[in-house]
Formats: C-alpha cells, sequence, structure tokens
C-alpha cells in the first residue's frame, strides 16, 4: 500500500505542476506588460519544475515496475487487463521520451527557449505530454477497477 501512495504521489505533483504552469502561470505571465522578465520568469520557474518533473517521473517509473513484478498472477497480465496495461505502459514511454525531448533537446544547450518558434514547439509538447498523461491516469482508474 506505501509503494502504491508513493505512486500515487508521484502523479499528482507531476500532473498538477504541468497543470499549474499550463492554467495558472502562463495566463498570468501572458497578462502582464511585454518583456524579458516575464520570459525570464517562467524559463526560472519552467527549470525549477523540470527537477520536480524528473523525480516524479522517475519515482512513478521505479515504483510501477515495483508495482507490476507483484501484481501476481501471470494470468491477469496475460488477459484483456493485462493488455490495456500494456497500453498504459506504451503511453508512459511516450511520456518519458516526449519529456526527454523537450527537456534536453528543445532546449540543448542553454536550458532555455531562446525564440518564439521553440516556446511555441514546447508550449505543443508539454500540451501533448498532458493529455496523455490524463489518458495514462485514465486508464490507471480503469486497471483499478477492473
Amino acid at each position: 500500500m506505501l509503494i502504491m501512495w508513493i505512486h500515487l504521489v508521484a502523479a499528482i505533483t507531476w500532473i498538477g505542476g504541468m497543470l499549474f504552469l499550463w492554467l495558472v502561470l502562463r495566463p498570468v505571465l501572458s497578462t502582464l506588460p511585454s518583456g524579458t522578465e516575464d520570459l525570464n520568469t517562467l524559463q526560472r520557474v519552467e527549470e525549477r519544475f523540470k527537477t520536480v518533473r524528473w523525480v516524479s517521473l522517475l519515482t512513478l517509473l521505479a515504483t510501477g515496475i515495483y508495482n507490476l513484478i507483484h501484481e501476481g498472477g501471470s494470468a491477469r497480465l496475460e488477459s484483456g487487463w493485462g493488455g490495456i496495461l500494456m497500453i498504459k505502459l506504451l503511453l508512459v514511454a511516450i511520456v518519458m521520451g516526449l519529456s526527454g525531448m523537450n527537456d534536453f533537446f528543445l532546449t540543448a544547450g542553454t536550458g532555455q527557449a531562446t525564440s518564439s518558434q521553440s516556446v511555441r514547439q514546447k508550449d505543443l509538447l508539454n500540451g501533448l505530454i498532458l493529455i496523455l498523461g490524463f489518458l495514462i491516469v485514465f486508464i490507471a482508474v480503469y486497471l483499478g477497477q477492473a
């Protein structure tokens, strides 16, 4: 039960942080007068959140592997439930890959998005990651009920 609690707290932290950036910080900064200070504030917050995001994602990975190993019964994993679990795991791998692209390739060299095009790319990628995160949580709830 402790491992599942840690898993849930990591998911809450990851998705909650992304929602805060997307629904609170970005809109507030966009209402302020234009200037590089607004973008610098957003970049500093996103840089700090990158650490939180990766601690959460790696915690989710470790606790998810633990839960998978201790799930018990290969018959359950070979059923329709197991097939849906594999879809969830595929989505997790995609999210981790996209997060890696977002954090380490779109910001390579400077650690910050420097052009409006790279900011738009990061916004689109963050939106996709958030949607996939919600889908993963939906599948997890479904699996918990099955």
